[in-house]
């Protein structure tokens, strides 16, 4: 073949396969237009027709006493309306019927309600309109506060009446004139906020509801919420994600940039490529959907820089790695905002409303003659406190504590808790003098940290107990970042409370520090890689007492505060004085001897030491019999019952037991079986040390028991070398304490 006739060809070929692609690519676009008139023909039809309008109602709904059910009384009941079977066979022709079968579907954990008879058993099919059981407004179910009443709603039940109300799909009704019986304004009451078609269609974000919440807290709020106001150095040394050109850029200061906490899941340090961060450097080519998902809200925002610790740290390089660690608390604090992924098992999940659909956003209306009632899923925040996958990870405390503001994207709504206020998904946003203003409620204390306060100036010690409390419950993949994980939250109690931490324990409050024992739930085992003395030693939720952290309260003077707090507490017997030894310190001296890390972490205790006989109460899981009605303790033990042998025999009785409200029990620590064996082997004999000498302590304001008289000291067991090691902390009586004539002595503890 010639020259010219095999170009021909050639060129022939060529603009065949450039007709192929153009094909393809018309196809293509036809089909994406078919897809975009479908969606755009289903919301029109969301938006305009509502068959529910013109309604029927079957007999048995005709009966209801709808106004009488939502009326507000004293003592909240529920009202049986119907038969959930019966309602899935008569909505087809009765719109009530209908609206109660959605409002079960909006609460089905199927979304697509299709296994609704599936979740039911015959005896738990009886619909019921319960009033809220604590007479609380629906927006409290949601952990929220509000400035506002809430509007006439009730809760939709199934089933026996111990149920309390999940699923939570709550019931609002928005009266027609003439039918308001509340003597409420209705425009003053807060419905749950109806939200647009896309969100209830497919479950799509909603950008520009994120964006009011953002515009009205950097309107309306002051310090801390600004930056301004922050305190801290914002000359940081890090790398930013540009979201629009996405490569990466070298912060500088004034840079406005979001933050994203997440969980990192198994398997994504091998999976991720670890580019390093370069000025103007390309991102992996592997990258994590929920960072995709980041990266496309903040863009969605109009933002334009995000940090994300996985791609934004070098992941390679350890030195690099621990000065990033000790520049948390200012990255999250200086961020605009942070991102939280609060449901995903892991980097690959995603981000709810961006690559997957919120889940129970549909919300089911129906007119009747008293007014509109609608049907709208409320995520209880009080029965799902601390629950979440996010909120398992050590990591994760401090990511939130020290944020500003966080936009929380979990499986069923959206929300954004900042220092000031709280934003949620179902609640309606204004703007203006009149607008509407909500805050976290803290009737509970919140295990996702946010009821942690690191910025009162001075030292307080209950921020500390916080702190310690919620990390050391929390997960963490490698035992080694037991420190690391928490270092920004030390490094912000330490700026403002002028307080140094030495392995976590506060240098100038040792001795309160020392007493942490296990969460009454919780049994605790050694991590070896810290120090026994100091909680990052154990693995565990450890906690302090009560009367540890509130000493403040009720420790200045000589008394009259407690006089004035109970007038009874003159007619109780008068603080008594002790023959204390002479020379006995009434508090013992911690010296904090220079760290080697060549050996071990040694913390020197100038103090007394005695020993005492022990007795094993009672194994793990054996019952604990003959419990008081009323009882704080658990009917079965969690872990080996251990107690103290008095000076004349018998066991001694722990007044104080390890509950918030002081109660007499038998036993006085509580250990792991492995750790039983180390008494077991030494004939149940160990040493204590003296902590302090507590004229008197109390167990809370609102129980007002007072305890007089009482010595903290540490069970430590002994080493070949001379040195000791912590296992546990007790409480006893002073006088059973002096009466086994303690010796000074000079305690190494490793």
């Amino acid at each position: 073949m010639s020259q010219p006739i095999s170009l021909a060809a050639a060129h022939l070929k060529k603009a065949k396969d450039h007709l192929d692609l153009v094909k393809a690519q018309y196809r293509s676009a036809e089909e994406s237009y078919e897809s975009a008139k479908s969606l755009y023909k289903a919301v029109e039809l969301s938006e305009t027709f509502h068959p529910q309008s013109l309604f029927y109602l079957c007999e048995s709904c005709a009966a209801i006493p709808m106004l009488k059910i939502f009326r507000p009384t004293t003592k909240p009941y529920r009202h049986p309306v119907g038969d959930l079977f019966r309602a899935i066979e008569t909505q087809s022709s009765c719109a009530l019927c209908k609206f109660f079968v959605e409002a079960f579907q909006v609460g089905s954990e199927d979304p697509t309600g299709e296994r609704l008879h599936a979740q039911l058993t015959p005896r738990d099919t009886a619909i019921y309109l319960a009033q809220d059981p604590n007479s609380k407004p629906w927006y409290y179910r949601a952990g929220i506060d509000c400035s506002r009443p809430s509007c006439p709603f009730v809760w939709l039940q199934t089933g026996p009446r111990t149920l309390t109300g999940q699923p939570y799909v709550c019931i609002s009704l928005q009266p027609t004139l003439g039918h308001n019986e509340t003597g409420q304004r209705s425009e003053d009451n807060i419905h749950p906020r109806r939200r647009g078609a896309l969100e209830t269609f497919n479950g799509s974000l909603n950008y520009d509801l994120v964006k009011l919440w953002l515009r009205r807290c950097c309107a309306e709020h002051s310090a801390p919420c600004q930056i301004e106001n922050a305190g801290l150095d914002p000359s940081l040394e890090i790398y930013l994600i540009d979201v629009h050109e996405k490569r990466f850029v070298r912060y500088t200061s004034g840079d406005r940039y979001a933050a994203l906490s997440y969980v990192w899941g198994k398997g994504h340090a091998t999976r991720s490529d670890h580019v390093k961060p370069l000025p103007g450097g390309p991102l992996p080519k592997f990258v994590p959907q929920t960072m995709l998902d980041a990266i496309t809200f903040v863009e969605g925002l109009e933002e334009h820089y995000l940090w994300i610790d996985q791609l934004c740290i070098d992941q390679t390089n350890d030195e690099e790695m621990q000065r990033q660690m000790d520049l948390m608390d200012q990255i999250f604090a200086i961020a605009h905002l942070t991102i939280v992924c609060v449901d995903g098992p892991d980097a690959d999940w995603g981000l709810p409303g961006v690559s997957r659909p919120l889940q129970r956003t549909k919300q089911p209306t129906v007119k009747i003659d008293c007014g509109q009632l609608t049907a709208t899923f409320i995520h209880s925040q009080w029965h799902n406190n601390g629950t979440s996958v996010w909120d398992s990870r050590a990591w994760t405390l401090q990511e939130r504590a020290l944020s500003r503001r966080c936009v929380m994207f979990t499986q069923s709504y959206i929300s954004m808790i900042c220092r000031w206020a709280a934003f949620y998904d179902c609640l309606p946003i204004s703007h203006g003098p009149d607008a509407i203003k909500s805050w976290l409620d803290h009737e509970y204390f919140r295990e996702d940290g946010s009821g942690i306060v690191l910025d009162e100036p001075g030292w307080d010690f209950k921020d500390y107990d916080a702190v310690v409390s919620v990390f050391s419950s929390r997960q963490l993949s490698h035992q080694t970042d037991a420190l690391n994980a928490c270092r920004g939250l030390f490094n912000r109690l330490s700026a403002g409370g002028h307080q140094d931490f030495f392995f976590g324990i506060p240098t100038h409050d040792c001795h309160r520090a020392s007493l942490w024992v296990p969460h009454f739930q919780h049994v605790l085992s050694r991590r070896i890689q810290f120090p026994s003395w100091s909680w990052a030693g154990w693995i565990g939720r450890i906690e302090y007492a009560y009367w540890v952290n509130d000493m403040a309260a009720y420790l200045k003077g000589d008394g009259a505060d407690e006089l004035r707090s109970n007038p009874r507490a003159s007619k109780r017997r008068r603080l008594e004085s002790l023959n204390v030894p002479p020379g006995h310190p009434q508090r013992a001296r911690f010296v904090n001897v220079p760290y080697d890390e060549s050996g071990p972490v040694i913390l020197r205790i100038e103090t007394t030491v005695t020993k005492f006989n022990l007795k094993l109460v009672r194994h793990e899981s054996a019952p604990h019999r003959a419990l008081r009605t009323n009882s704080q303790q658990s009917e079965t033990a969690i872990g080996d019952h251990w107690t103290l042998i008095g000076q004349d025999g018998p066991p001694l009785r722990n007044e104080a037991g390890e509950h918030q409200c002081f109660e007499l029990t038998d036993h006085f620590f509580r250990l792991k079986p492995e750790y039983s064996q180390v008494l077991i082997e030494r004939h149940s004999e160990a040493d204590f040390m003296f902590v302090e000498h507590w004229p008197r302590i109390r167990d809370s304001e609102a129980s007002n028991k007072w305890l007089y008289n009482m010595v903290s000291a540490l069970l430590i067991i002994s080493n070949e070398d001379g040195t000791f090691w912590r296992l546990a902390a007790v409480l006893l009586k002073a006088e059973d304490w002096y009466a086994r004539n303690p010796k000074l002595s000079n305690i190494c503890m490793i």
